[in-house]
C-alpha cells in the first residue's frame, strides 16, 4: 500500500469482498491515518449472508431464496467504525443500504470519527419486492432492502450523514443475467440513469436542492478522495455535465451507451437528463 500510494493511488478498497480479518483492517486504517487516504469498504459479514441472493424478509421467504439480514451489513459497519476510531484512519462506507448503517455512521460522526459514506439511487428508490417483479435485474450487493431503510437513507442524505451519491455501476451481459437468481452475477448499470433518478426522486420531492445533490456527486466525492476535481473554478479540469432540468423521457436501454442492459428502471419516466458531457474539456 505504501508503494501504491507513492505511485499515485488515492484510496484503497476491498472491491466488494469484505476483509473479515479485523487485524488486517486495523493495519490498513493505521496506514490510512499515516499517509492520508480513505479505506473504502463493502460491509458484509460473509458468515451471516452465505449463499444470499437478496434481502432477508417477506419476499425472500415467499420466493424461497436465501436472504441477507441487515445485521450482516451493520456488524461490519460497526466494526470498521470502531477500528477507524481506534486508529484515526479515514473509513469510507460504500453503498449504504440499511437504516442501522445510517444510524451507526451518524453516531460515529457525532463522536468525531473520520468516517464518510455514500448511497446509490436504487437503495433509496427500490425495495426488495422488485426481485419478485424483475428477477436478476434487482439482484445486487448490497441487496435492495425495505421502505424503512429507504426512509433512513433519504434522511441520511438530507442531514449529511451520507456524504456522497454513487452508482455502484456493474454492467453484465444479458446472457449472464439470464442465469437465474442463484447463478447470475450481482449488480446493475447506473451511470446514465443516476442524474435523472437523483433529480426525480431527491430534488423534485424537495428532499435536497439541486445544488446539494450536485455537490454530493462532484466536489464532495473529490474531497473524500483528496483529488483536485469537482468544481467549475477557473483553471480546474474541464470535467463538466450539462443538465436539462426540464427534459422528461423514459429510460430506454436500447439507446444506452452501454452494451449491458441490466437495469431495473427500464421504461421509468424520469426528469432532469444530462445532455452534454465533457471530459477534460472534450465532449464525449
Amino acid at each position: 500500500m505504501r508503494g501504491m500510494r507513492s505511485a499515485g493511488a488515492v484510496g484503497f478498497s476491498d472491491d466488494g469482498v469484505t476483509v473479515m480479518n479485523a487485524a488486517l483492517m486495523r493495519d490498513a486504517l493505521t496506514l490510512s491515518a499515516e499517509l492520508g487516504f480513505p479505506i473504502m469498504v463493502h460491509c458484509e459479514e460473509h458468515n451471516l449472508n452465505a449463499g444470499a441472493v437478496m434481502n432477508l424478509g417477506e419476499t425472500s421467504r415467499k420466493l424461497g431464496l436465501i436472504g441477507s439480514p441487515n445485521a450482516a451489513e451493520d456488524i461490519i459497519v460497526a466494526r470498521d467504525i470502531m477500528l477507524a476510531e481506534m486508529t484515526g484512519g479515514h473509513l469510507h462506507v460504500l453503498h449504504v443500504s440499511t437504516a442501522g448503517g445510517v444510524r451507526l455512521i451518524r453516531q460515529a460522526k457525532k463522536r468525531g470519527v473520520h468516517v464518510t459514506a455514500e448511497a446509490c439511487p436504487h437503495h433509496w428508490i427500490l425495495t426488495d419486492t422488485e426481485v419478485e417483479k424483475q428477477g436478476t435485474n434487482a439482484k445486487m450487493p448490497q441487496p435492495l432492502r425495505t421502505q424503512t431503510d429507504i426512509d433512513a437513507i433519504i434522511e441520511g442524505l438530507c442531514d449529511g450523514t451520507i456524504d456522497a451519491i454513487a452508482t455502484d455501476h456493474a454492467p453484465h451481459a444479458p446472457s449472464e443475467k439470464a442465469q437465474g437468481m442463484l447463478d447470475a452475477p450481482n449488480g446493475i448499470i447506473g451511470l446514465e440513469t443516476c442524474l435523472p433518478l437523483v433529480f426525480t426522486y431527491l430534488v423534485q420531492p424537495g428532499h435536497l436542492t439541486l445544488t446539494e445533490v450536485i455537490s454530493k456527486m462532484t466536489v464532495i466525492p473529490a474531497n473524500i478522495l483528496g483529488i483536485d476535481r469537482g468544481t467549475l473554478s477557473v483553471g480546474a479540469v474541464g470535467d463538466v455535465t450539462v443538465i436539462d432540468i426540464d427534459s422528461v423521457r423514459p429510460v430506454d436501454v436500447t439507446k444506452s451507451c452501454s452494451k449491458s442492459r441490466n437495469t431495473p428502471f427500464t421504461g421509468w419516466e424520469l426528469k432532469g437528463w444530462q445532455v452534454i458531457t465533457l471530459r477534460d474539456g472534450r465532449e464525449l
